[in-house]
């Protein structure tokens, strides 16, 4: 089955999100930081007066390098330009990603092997020149998550 995706990158590697999902496609602007927040919440984006809690991909998939804090600034200003716009479990959730690549149609999307037991990726996509993960945005946030960090910006 094809699927319409956005194609991005975190690091050097490539992920895919439906399009169905995504709202809009911005570069990273200003975020304001949460207190307490989990380290995988960057903060708050003001998209069109409203807020819009950011979710970093790195931090949440546990990629990146992990001798710099999450939070720190010079790194995340490095690694997250853009910022996926998504609707998640009804509620408005960006991710922060690095690079958008491109829109594309994925065909012959095989499932994840065996020992990938991540819930949120859906597929892996082997093309001649590279691989992409296809992820399940739904999956990335529990439903709970979602509904807490909907209530940040209420």
């Amino acid at each position: 089955m094809a699927v319409q995706v956005v194609v991005f990158t975190l690091g050097e590697e490539e992920y895919a999100m439906p399009i169905a999902v995504v709202r809009e496609i911005t570069r990273l602007g200003e975020v304001r930081g949460i207190p307490q927040a989990p380290p995988y919440v960057r903060g708050l984006i003001n998209l069109r007066d409203k807020a819009i809690p950011i979710i970093d991909l790195h931090v949440r998939f546990g990629i990146g390098d992990a001798n710099v804090p999450a939070d720190s600034s010079d790194q995340s200003a490095e690694r997250n330009t853009f910022a996926l716009i998504t609707e998640v479990h009804g509620d408005y959730v960006a991710f922060a990603v690095d690079e958008v690549r491109e829109v594309r149609i994925l065909e012959n999307i095989d499932p994840p092997p065996p020992l990938v037991t991540a819930p949120f990726i859906g597929g892996i996509v082997n093309l001649p020149d590279r691989i992409i993960i296809q992820l399940i945005p739904e999956q990335i946030l529990q439903s709970n998550e979602v509904v807490g960090l909907s209530q940040l910006t209420s």
